[in-house]
């Protein structure tokens, strides 16, 4: 009896494979052609080039230097170099029918880039874009939006068992702030062991999703409006714990007025955990990738600020990545530093199409203990000092 020479793989296990590689196929054309994708900012710099309204979509010289680019890399990796230029083809074409889209969608629209407006404008427009995004996530928040990115996902884990950590030393626990709550989860899940919490957000949609949520057993949580740029009023030395999770840190332009305010109520025995976005993570080194990312927001380096995708629409908001160089220093005016985490590192980079299985069906299952690996790798990272993590979460006490 001969031994088959493919072992195990047979048709069911190849049909599974291409699968995957299908679908990463189609997640990296989504970087280039949806919206928000690369044609996207293509059309807008052609638009802003363009001579009275005149769109020149076509650039010859540069779409054939593509496609003989193609040629070659397919000629390396033993593909047929026919195929790659009708490939290319094929993908620049329907870039520029994206390109003429959003080119007639904006025709009427007076658009400035970002680095173009005025300081006062640019924030403007960051902080409605900001509160266009909440109110456009808030009610699927929960069960989607905070759940649909693992790098996020596992930041918040990981974030709730510092947050459990640091109560374990409180001797106090009297009063709770959470800055930048959204629609509450870390105020009720921390909400058991308080006399009072206090969630603060910007955004109204968010809150009310929160209050929506509240109970008889959560009577003690109440959530406040505000934008944490003005700081917060309340007594001196009366906080046991502040928490400002998920790189709120970064978003705040004025950080320095929370800091302030944090040293002022914090009380001597209590803690604090804040939470920035690390600019010296290896996504960040990395640069651009070119796959949908496993976060649910990234500083774009070139757009200097926030860049959040939501249902197909992006996003731009007021962000400044750090490294913890600097979150040390701008911290040690104010505070006693107790630890610096970064976290997560691989989980940020990784293609979602190859942690999950898609079976022919469409259903889609992830592959758990791959997931669990990672978690666990990133675990290590953090606690090793490397500093490689999407996001810095930083502890202490005042000083």
């Amino acid at each position: 009896m001969r031994t088959p020479i493919i072992g195990d793989l047979d048709l069911t296990k190849i049909g599974d494979r291409l699968r995957i590689v299908d679908k990463f196929i189609f997640d990296v054309l989504s970087t280039r052609l949806s919206g928000g994708g690369l044609s996207d900012f293509v059309a807008e710099n052609k638009r802003r080039a363009s001579k009275d309204g005149v769109y020149g979509k076509r650039r010859p010289e540069i779409e054939d230097a593509r496609i003989n680019l193609a040629r070659k890399w397919s000629s390396s990796l033993g593909l047929n170099p026919n195929f790659a230029s009708e490939l290319m083809y094929s993908i620049i074409a329907e870039s520029c029918l994206v390109q003429d889209d959003y080119m007639m969608n904006k025709i009427n629209e007076d658009i400035q880039l970002i680095n173009e407006l005025d300081e006062e404008s640019r924030e403007k427009y960051l902080r409605e874009n900001l509160l266009a995004l909440t109110a456009a996530v808030a009610n699927d928040y929960d069960n989607q939006y905070a759940q649909q990115f693992l790098a996020t996902k596992l930041h918040a884990k990981f974030s709730k068992r510092v947050i459990f950590g640091l109560m374990s030393e409180l001797k106090k626990r009297s009063l709770a702030i959470d800055l930048g709550c959204a629609t509450g989860i870390v105020s009720y899940e921390i909400a058991p062991f308080f006399d009072k919490v206090i969630g603060y957000d910007i955004s109204p949609h968010m809150l009310k999703v929160a209050q929506d949520k509240s109970t008889v057993e959560t009577s003690h949580v109440e959530f406040i409006e505000k934008d944490l740029e003005d700081g917060f009023n309340l007594s001196s030395n009366s906080v046991s714990l502040a928490i400002m999770n998920m790189g709120t840190a970064s978003d705040i332009k004025n950080i320095e007025n929370v800091l302030k305010s944090l040293n002022h109520c914090l009380h001597p025995k209590g803690k604090f955990l804040l939470s920035f976005y690390n600019s010296e993570s290896l996504l960040q080194l990395l640069g651009f990738l070119p796959w949908p990312m496993q976060i649910a927001a990234r500083i774009d380096q070139d757009k200097h600020c926030l860049e959040v995708y939501h249902n197909s629409e992006l996003y731009f908001i007021q962000a400044e990545a750090r490294s913890v160089q600097n979150v040390s220093n701008l911290l040690d005016e104010y505070f006693s530093i107790g630890n610096i985490y970064t976290y997560p590192t691989l989980a940020s980079i990784i293609p979602q199409t190859v942690i999950e299985s898609e079976d022919k069906n469409g259903v889609i299952t992830q592959k758990e203990a791959a997931t669990e690996l990672i978690k666990q790798i990133d675990i290590s990272l953090a606690l090793s000092g490397i500093n490689s993590g999407a996001y810095i979460i930083v502890t202490g006490s005042k000083r």
